[in-house]
C-alpha cells in the first residue's frame, strides 16, 4: 500500500503528538479522572439520543402528523449529519483544542435538543436532529482523542473500559427511561421530554467541562476538508430526501431522478478526495486506502452490518407500539434485553477470542443473523408472542456485542499504525452512513408493505407483523453480505 506524507502519516506529527501527550499526562492523576468523568457524559448523551428517539416515534407521528418519510428522516438526519462532519470535527479539536471543541459541541447538541423538544412541525424536528448530529460529531472525537492523550499504560484500557460501559448502559436507559417519560407524560410534554431532558444535563456538562477537562491539542496544525464535507452532504441530501419523501407522494418522477443524480456527485466526491491525497493533503475519506482489498471488504461489511442494525429497530418499534398497542414504557422494557446481551457479549469477547480465534467475528455475525431469522419467523407466525420476540432480541444483542468491536479491530489491523486514525474515521463514517441507508430502505419496504397487505391480512398485529417480517428480509440479506465481506477481511494475506 502506498503511504502519503500527509500529517496523518508524518512521523514528525506523531513525535509532536507524543510530546503533547507527555505534557498533558504531567497533570495530577485526579485531574485526569475528573476530565474523564465529564467526557463520558458527552458519550452518554449522544448515544442516548441515538436510541431514545425510537421509543418516541409513534407519539411524534400522532402529535406532529408526521408521514412515514418524515419518521425515517428524523432518524436519518442525525446519523447522516454525524457521519458527514465527523472527520473534520476531529481535526478541529487538533487545531483549536479538544476541550474547547468538546464544549462547543456540547453547546450545539444541547441547543439542538431544546429545538427538538419545542419543534412545531416534523420538518423543524428533522432540521434540529441534523443539528444534533453536528453537535455529536463535534464532541465525540474529542472524547476519544483526549482519553488517548491523558492516559497511558494500564490506565488507558481502564479509561476506555469505563467509556464502553457508559455507552453500553446508555441504550437500556434510553429505552426504559424514554418509555417512562413518554408514557407518564410529565408536565403534559409527552415525547418532547426525551429531548428537553438534555437541557439541564447538557448545561451541567458544559459547566463541569469548563472547570475540569484538561485542554489538549495537536502541536502541528491539522488540515480541514470543508469542500469534501460539503460535496458528501449534498450527495446524501439529494439521495435521501427525495427518496424518503417520494413514498408519501406516490413516487413522482423527482423521487427517482434526484436520487439517481446523486451518483455523479458521489463519483465527484471520490475523485476530489483522491486528488487531496495526491497533493499530500488529508481528506475526510481516503479513497486510496481502499486499494487494500481486505480494508475495502471490511468497510463494506461495516456499512452493511450497521444498515441492518438500526433499520430493524425502526420496524420493531412500529410493530410494538402501533401494531400491538404497547405503551412506550412496555416497548422499552422489551428492547432492554438487547442492550444487556450486548454488554454481556462485549465482556465475554476476550474469552471467546481465546477459544475461537479469528472466527469470533463470523461467530458474532452468525448469532446476529440467527436473531433476525427468529424475528422473521415470529413476525409472520406469532407477532404477539413477547417471549419469542425477546429471545430473538437476546441473540440480536449478543451478536452485535461480539461483532462490532471485533470488526473495528479487524479493519484497523489491515493498515499501518500511522494510518490507524484515518482508517478508524473511515469505519466510523461508514457505520453512521450505513445506519442511515438501512433506515431509508427498510422504512420504504415496511410502510409499502403496510399499504399493500391491508386487504390480505386480517388484524392489526398480523398486518404489522407481516410488514416487519417482509422488511427484515433486507436485514437478513445485508447481514449475509456483511458476513461474506468479513470473511474476506479476516482471511490471511
Amino acid at each position: 500500500m502506498k503511504l502519503t506524507s500527509s500529517p496523518a502519516t508524518d512521523p514528525t506529527h506523531a513525535l509532536a503528538d507524543a510530546i503533547a501527550s507527555t505534557a498533558a499526562r504531567s497533570r495530577p492523576e485526579r485531574d485526569r479522572w475528573y476530565s474523564l468523568s465529564v467526557l463520558v457524559c458527552g458519550i452518554f448523551m449522544t448515544t442516548l439520543d441515538l436510541f431514545i428517539v425510537n421509543i418516541a416515534l409513534e407519539r411524534i407521528r400522532r402529535d406532529l402528523h408526521a408521514s412515514p418519510g418524515d419518521l425515517q428522516l428524523i432518524m436519518v438526519a442525525y446519523s447522516a449529519a454525524y457521519g458527514v462532519f465527523l472527520m473534520n470535527c476531529a481535526r478541529l479539536g487538533d487545531l483549536y483544542g479538544r476541550k474547547r471543541i468538546f464544549l462547543i459541541g456540547m453547546g450545539v447538541f444541547t441547543l439542538a435538543s431544546g429545538m427538538c423538544g419545542l419543534a412545531p412541525s416534523s420538518a423543524f424536528l428533522i432540521a434540529s436532529r441534523a443539528l444534533q448530529g453536528i453537535g455529536a460529531a463535534l464532541l465525540m472525537p474529542q472524547v476519544l482523542a483526549t482519553i488517548r492523550v491523558l492516559f497511558e499504560g494500564e490506565a488507558r484500557p481502564k479509561a476506555f473500559s469505563i467509556m464502553g460501559i457508559v455507552q453500553g448502559l446508555a441504550s437500556p436507559i434510553a429505552q426504559v427511561g424514554g418509555g417512562l417519560l413518554v408514557t407518564y407524560d410529565l408536565f403534559g410534554l409527552g415525547w418532547r421530554l426525551v429531548f428537553l431532558i438534555n437541557l439541564p444535563v447538557g448545561l451541567a456538562t458544559i459547566l463541569l467541562g469548563y472547570l475540569w477537562i484538561i485542554e489538549t491539542k495537536a502541536p502541528i496544525p491539522a488540515q480541514l476538508d470543508v469542500k469534501g464535507a460539503v460535496i458528501l452532504a449534498l450527495a446524501l441530501l439529494v439521495l435521501f430526501v427525495p427518496f424518503l419523501e417520494g413514498q408519501d407522494h406516490g413516487w413522482p418522477w423527482w423521487s427517482v431522478v434526484l436520487p439517481l443524480s446523486s451518483l455523479p456527485i458521489f463519483y465527484y466526491f471520490g475523485r476530489f478526495e483522491a486528488s487531496l491525497v495526491r497533493q499530500d493533503r488529508v481528506p475526510i475519506f481516503d479513497i486510496t486506502m481502499l486499494s487494500s482489498r481486505r480494508l475495502l471488504a471490511g468497510v463494506i461489511g461495516v456499512f452493511l452490518f450497521f444498515a441492518s442494525i438500526s433499520s430493524f429497530f425502526l420496524s420493531l418499534t412500529l410493530l410494538l407500539q402501533t401494531g400491538l398497542g404497547y405503551t412506550p414504557l412496555i416497548a422499552g422494557l422489551i428492547f432492554a434485553p438487547t442492550a444487556l446481551a450486548f454488554i454481556t457479549a462485549a465482556r465475554l469477547s476476550p474469552r471467546i477470542i481465546r477459544g475461537v480465534g479469528q472466527r469470533s467475528l463470523l461467530l458474532g455475525i452468525s448469532i446476529f443473523f440467527l436473531g433476525l431469522a427468529l424475528s422473521v419467523l415470529v413476525a409472520f407466525n406469532a407477532p404477539t408472542s413477547v417471549p419469542l420476540l425477546v429471545t430473538s432480541l437476546i441473540f440480536n444483542g449478543f451478536g452485535q456485542g461480539l461483532t462490532i468491536p471485533l470488526a473495528l479491530n479487524a479493519n484497523l489491523s489491515t493498515v499501518p499504525e500511522a494510518q490507524a486514525g484515518l482508517a478508524s474515521g473511515m469505519v466510523g463514517t461508514m457505520q453512521t452512513l450505513g445506519a442511515a441507508f438501512g433506515v431509508a430502505i427498510v422504512g420504504v419496504i415496511f410502510f409499502g408493505e403496510l399499504q399493500g397487505a391491508q386487504a390480505a391480512v386480517a388484524g392489526k398485529a398480523d398486518l404489522f407483523g407481516h410488514a416487519l417480517g417482509t422488511a427484515t428480509y433486507f436485514n437478513l440479506t445485508a447481514t449475509a453480505l456483511s458476513a461474506f465481506c468479513f470473511s474476506l477481511l479476516t482471511r490471511k494475506s
